[in-house]
């Protein structure tokens, strides 16, 4: 069921959309390392050209998918894995739009560790979606989840301990707002990457 056939074509679509969040990361990562309030349209413009071009690239597949008669796992958990990805190259697009329309003079400090574990966690679900076509094979599969997960629940913890030191340190609750929103910004991406992972647990499940 799961041999290399022509339906491998949607295996490797779902690693493939997932390399659009990759550079999504490392482009946002970039500009955030070099932050710059007057650069900021340009990063969101950089960051949602990439979002538009994984849009563009998950119509393709969604077009595919709606003429193959047959395919490798059900049609429903295809589309629904695909939403998946898409929400997480939505949920990276949203920080630098969401930098930009608030005009941030400065970062948090503790912004770059949060950007550098979203990055982990999204090279980490592209791990598992590179071993797709191992969906039936828990020995395979089941570590590459893991991992995945448990970088989210590192990043809910970091998230816990440096929000409650913004309150601490600060005085300015304005500043401390901020602060906030963009950490919370990277806990919804590493979210994105524990949903796409649900989604594939319930797919092995189906399948195995």
């Amino acid at each position: 069921m799961f041999g290399r056939n022509k339906n491998n074509y949607f295996y490797e679509s779902f690693e493939n959309l997932c390399e659009y969040a990759i550079k999504e990361i490392e482009v946002l990562n970039k500009g955030l390392a070099d932050f710059s309030n007057s650069t900021l349209i340009e990063l969101k413009d950089s960051v949602h050209k990439i979002e538009h071009e994984a849009d563009v690239k998950k119509k393709e597949i969604e077009e595919k998918l709606a003429k193959e008669f047959i395919t490798p796992i059900d049609r429903e958990d295809i589309f629904v894995l695909l939403d998946n990805i898409d929400d997480l190259c939505d949920a990276i697009e949203e920080i630098s739009f969401k930098l930009y329309i608030r005009n941030y003079k400065k970062l948090p400090p503790k912004t770059m560790l949060f950007a550098e574990k979203s990055k982990e966690a999204i090279v980490a679900v592209s791990e598992v979606l590179h071993n797709f076509e191992h969906i039936n094979n828990k020995e395979i599969m089941d570590p590459l989840i893991n991992k995945v997960l448990i970088l989210e629940e590192a990043v809910d913890k970091i998230y816990e301990i440096h929000v409650h030191n913004l309150y601490l340190e600060n005085k300015d609750y304005d500043e401390i707002r901020l602060g906030e929103r963009v950490y919370s910004y990277f806990e919804y991406v590493t979210d994105k990457c524990r949903d796409i992972c649900k989604t594939i647990l319930i797919i092995m499940y189906k399948n195995l």
